[in-house]
């Protein structure tokens, strides 16, 4: 999966534009989490995110 078809298949489930690419990052989780994604399609989309600005989100231990 490309970063258009993650976008087309974001906008058909959730009705709107995704407004920044971390939005697209967290919908990529997503799909893998529910298998909708390949290990190596997720990998590559979020290469491509992180390209462009998306950044993953912070956790505990680095909020701390």
């Amino acid at each position: 999966m490309v970063l258009e078809e993650l976008r087309h298949k974001f906008v058909t489930c959730k009705s709107y534009e995704p407004i920044e690419e971390n939005e697209l990052m967290d919908f990529a989780r997503q799909l893998y989490l529910r298998e909708e994604l390949s290990i190596g399609q997720f990998r590559t989309v979020i290469k491509e995110l992180e390209r462009i600005g998306a950044v993953p989100p912070k956790t505990l231990e680095e909020i701390s």
